[in-house]
């Protein structure tokens, strides 16, 4: 992952993705307005309430301006912690943009083919990722906490790829963004069991920890093991390895104690 302080609101690419920078536009914003430890701005995307809407909306507007296109273009999920994946048309331009009461209803991962569309995840913890299918030329975004990681949303996506696009896993692209990171991401015996359940196995992705009573979980080796039992080639895969608690000063992190979200956000140009 590439971070880019050369504009007034800093931001971070995939260099897998960013390969194809002429066809797409992709980014993951920070908490700030310019990168630490110069200023420690209070730049959310959420419109979840620790800062007001009007705050909010004007931070969307400077970034879409940022990136030359307009607001109306965002497309926001509800992100309710489940696998349901949308397909996203050009009458969803602007859904969630401007109020929460748009978000599209129980979904948390999006995928379009549609161009202008700017598929918008936010993140405070939970694991953001974003898909290319450079051969269907189609796009997507998703959000996976615990649950949708154990869920396997990753490979809900890919699926609906192939059953809208005809894509073949093996030509998607993916980054999974910043998220807690299994240095920090301590869980319960819920949590442990489940992904047994889901996995078969907790081997290399449920932990003991130096730091913590409880064992660890590692959600981006979790993701990335979903996507590759999907068919997508481990070379075509990118974790950018940031963990959100441990990295604070650039992005937003709920076990820190804080209300914003940062966002990982892809668009057909």
């Amino acid at each position: 992952m590439i971070f880019d302080n050369s504009q007034s609101l800093p931001f971070a690419q995939f260099e897998v993705l960013k390969a194809f920078n002429s066809s797409i536009q992709h980014f993951v914003t920070t908490r700030n307005q310019s990168l630490p430890p110069s200023t420690q701005n209070y730049f959310t995307i959420g419109l979840n309430g620790p800062v007001d809407n009007g705050i909010v909306l004007s931070n969307r507007k400077q970034l879409a301006e940022q990136f030359g296109f307009s607001p109306n273009s965002y497309v926001f999920a509800s992100q309710v912690h489940g696998k349901v994946v949308a397909v996203v048309k050009e009458e969803d331009k602007g859904k969630g943009a401007f109020e929460r009461s748009s978000y599209l209803c129980d979904v948390d991962a999006m995928v379009t083919n549609r161009k202008g569309i700017c598929l918008f995840t936010q993140a405070a913890d939970c694991v953001p990722i974003l898909f290319l299918d450079p051969v269907k030329k189609a796009i997507g975004a998703a959000h996976a906490g615990w649950k949708g990681t154990v869920a396997k949303i990753p490979a809900e996506v890919i699926k609906t790829f192939r059953d809208e696009y005809g894509s073949n896993p093996s030509d998607i692209v993916v980054g999974i963004g910043p998220s807690i990171g299994s240095c920090c991401y301590e869980v319960g015996e819920e949590v442990v069991s489940m992904v047994k359940d889901a996995f078969g196995t907790t081997e290399g992705l449920i932990f003991p920890s130096y730091k913590f009573v409880k064992p660890v979980f590692d959600l981006w080796g979790a993701n990335r093991r979903t996507l590759v039992d999907a068919g997508v080639k481990p070379n075509n895969i990118e974790i950018a390895s940031l963990c959100t608690k441990c990295h604070n000063k650039f992005f937003f992190s709920a076990r820190a104690g804080d209300k914003g979200r940062f966002g990982a956000a892809i668009m057909i140009v």
